[in-house]
Parts: C-alpha cells; sequence; structure tokens
C-alpha cells in the first residue's frame, strides 16, 4: 500500500510540472535589448539576436514594427533563434505571431543617444 502511495504521489508530482511546463508563457527576447548612436537622430547599428519559446509545438513567425513581411517563419516550432544586422534610428517593436497574426508576444529594440542633436544646424563662419 505505501508504494502505491508513493507511486500515486510521484506521479501527481510528475503531472503538476508537466501542466506547468505546457501552461508557461510565450516568451520573445532580443539581445541586445538597447542599441546607443553618438548623436540623436544618427542611426545605430546592431547585430540583433531574437529568441522566442512558445508553450506549444506550431507555425510562428516574427515581424517587425518598421516592415510589413515577416522576417522568419519556423514551421511546428515550439522555440526558434534567429541573428540579424539591423540599423535604425528610432525604436523596433518586435513581435511573435501565428498563423491567424495574432500577436503573442512581443519585445522593444530600445534606441538611445549620447548628445542631442544640434539646434543650429547652419554652420557659422565669417572670413573677416
Amino acid at each position: 500500500m505505501r508504494k502505491f502511495i508513493s507511486t500515486l504521489a510521484l506521479t501527481g508530482i510528475t503531472l503538476f510540472h508537466n501542466q506547468a511546463v505546457a501552461n508557461a508563457p510565450v516568451t520573445l527576447t532580443l539581445s541586445p535589448q538597447q542599441c546607443v548612436a553618438l548623436h540623436q537622430g544618427e542611426y545605430c547599428h546592431s547585430e540583433l539576436t531574437i529568441h522566442w519559446q512558445a508553450n506549444s509545438p506550431g507555425n510562428y513567425c516574427v515581424t517587425h514594427s518598421n516592415r510589413e513581411q515577416p522576417l522568419k517563419c519556423w514551421q511546428a516550432s515550439a522555440k526558434g533563434t534567429m541573428t540579424m544586422d539591423l540599423q535604425f534610428n528610432q525604436n523596433v517593436h518586435f513581435f511573435l505571431q501565428d498563423t491567424q497574426q495574432k500577436t503573442l508576444a512581443s519585445a522593444q529594440l530600445t534606441y538611445a543617444w549620447v548628445y542631442n542633436k544640434s539646434k543650429n544646424t547652419r554652420v557659422r563662419w565669417r572670413m573677416f
């Protein structure tokens, strides 16, 4: 009888653990999360790594706010990673979407700068 109760207890813990894994949230992570330009308005160049993980295998695509077409899609996958070179001068939002284009997760690549844009862009010089 003790073996049965021990086995039942272990099975219950295992079932609970598997259910917790199945209900884990969908994640989308960026590395790096911020890119810094020298002056405001200048383009920031970054090699970006995007990693996502879903709670079940399916067809998923990664998109971003400055482009209509998906960057990359995966078929029958529960996770994926991609690397890309990116040039931008404003915040960029990334989205993980399913086949119905429903957004499951999102992340933002933040644009920052060291120096503000010059208020007076005219060149001032005199000969005399």
